[in-house]
């Protein structure tokens, strides 16, 4: 082991006051210290101990793993991070070495592939890239200022990348209004009120009825978007909803809050994604959202009471000059990805999320007319037909592409054909992302462990 590998001296003092600390802090809260067994590691520079409880000796699992004991232990170890890793059992992490510090900026990574988001960057330097699928349902908090409209904007960026559709809730009509005219991402107007935002999800709750419908239509019973896609030739689109401040909509709607739990548990099945985001939750609003999302994600917020609220405790102590650093209920701090504004215009996200085969069926198609027809696409690229008319569906959904008047063929949009002509500069990444490791939402909280 390197001098950098080996565990010093201090952390194993250390290392002996936490396990001697631990089965106190649990006999306070009246709880069995039944632990298996104690043991450090060191990895990517950190220093961790862990503490392995052994689960057939506890009850009520949930009571160990609450975000207020968390908070106990780590206020009894002297401030030291105390997370949870329930993989392998359960087990308490407990972080020994100085906290590494995260970047104060990082664009969104070019090398993040289709079908997979991400998040921002952890304190180990991990990237947090999850599938669609796992990213679920997301909260977000946080005042202005704090990043959380950029956040949102990257969800979306991402989204249109992947060619899925939008609804979007914007209040203060301040964080999407350069989508305003994207009608082929769009499923409805952006809305702008309170009573808009009503009409929203009813209109993603009419979606859920149809593609339940569709769903009837094929053989397997399929139980989720991708398994229906498996096996209908028309595909199924993801939607992601985001519903900017949410709060006030609910205080303005009250009815709403029982439609957005319809919509939720509903969404999972039917490949519809949503995103909870307001400057504070209320404690009424916060209880049946949490029960919904995969994961709660609070940029700087006014107070402890509301950080500790939505699971994110310690929100409330970033700083007013970090902005995208948030607090998350299953990583701890992260770095959140940037991504400029401008790229979401309507088309600026094409040419950069254009892969190489895309890119050379259009500058085919340009110098032949501008038309895109499936046995042209089969002709040049050699994939089937079946891939040749998703590609075409994708292509279509995206606005790249448009049926042409006059022959019912596709061509190639003018906004499409300017793009190619003046490409947009791609941003500038401040961290290299090599093959994107998947960062399940289970890491520290019920996930399989990252950092043993």
């Amino acid at each position: 082991m390197s001098d950098e590998e080996r565990v010093s001296k201090r952390e194993v003092r250390l290392a002996q006051t936490v396990a001697a600390r631990l089965p106190e802090v649990l006999s306070k809260r009246r709880l069995t210290p039944a632990f298996a067994g104690f043991f450090v590691t060191r990895t990517r520079g950190l220093t961790l101990f862990f503490a392995a409880l052994d689960t057939g000796r506890i009850e009520y699992l949930e009571r160990y793993t609450s975000a207020d004991l968390l908070h106990q232990i780590s206020t009894e170890l002297g401030g030291l991070p105390v997370y949870v890793s329930n993989t392998t059992g359960l087990r308490y992490a407990v972080l020994l070495s100085a906290r590494p510090r995260l970047p104060r900026q990082v664009e969104l990574p070019a090398e993040i592939g289709a079908g997979r988001v991400g998040l921002g960057v952890r304190m180990d330097g991990q990237h947090v890239v999850l599938s669609w699928p796992r990213l679920g349902h997301v909260l977000t908090a946080g005042m202005t200022g704090s990043g959380k409209s950029v956040f949102l904007r990257s969800l979306v960026y991402q989204a249109l990348r992947d060619g899925m559709q939008l609804l979007l809730a914007d209040i203060d009509q301040a964080t999407f209004p350069m989508l305003a005219g994207n009608s082929a991402a769009l499923m409805a107007p952006i809305a702008t009120n309170a009573a808009e935002v009503a009409d929203l999800v009813e209109r993603a709750l009419g979606e859920c009825d149809s593609r339940a419908a569709l769903f009837q239509t094929v053989p397997g019973y399929p139980e989720n978007v991708d398994e229906y896609n498996q096996h209908a030739e028309q595909k199924l689109q993801r939607v992601l909803i985001v519903l900017d401040e949410f709060s006030a909509v609910a205080a303005a709607v009250p009815q709403i809050k029982e439609r957005i739990g319809a919509l939720a548990w509903r969404g999972r099945k039917f490949g519809l994604h949503v995103v909870f985001a307001a400057q504070e939750f209320t404690k009424e609003l916060v209880g049946p959202l949490r029960d919904q999302v995969n994961l709660a994600l609070c940029f700087r917020v006014r107070s402890a009471e509301m950080a500790k609220r939505v699971g994110c405790a310690g929100a409330e102590r970033i700083a007013a000059n970090r902005p995208g650093l948030a607090m998350t209920d299953r990583w701890g701090p992260v770095q959140t990805y940037f991504v400029d504004k401008a790229l979401l215009n309507v088309g600026q996200h094409a040419v950069l999320s254009m892969t190489a085969t895309e890119r050379a069926v259009f500058s085919r198609a340009l110098e032949d007319g501008g038309r895109v027809t499936r046995e042209r696409v089969m002709r040049w690229t050699g994939a089937s037909e079946w891939q040749s008319r998703r590609w075409i569906e994708q292509w279509a959904r995206r606005g790249w592409i448009a049926k042409s008047t006059q022959n019912n063929a596709y061509e190639i949009t003018p906004n499409l054909r300017y793009l190619l002509s003046n490409p947009p500069t791609p941003p500038t990444t401040s961290i290299s992302l090599q093959q994107p490791p998947e960062v399940y939402p289970q890491n520290f909280k019920g996930e399989r462990d990252e950092i043993t």
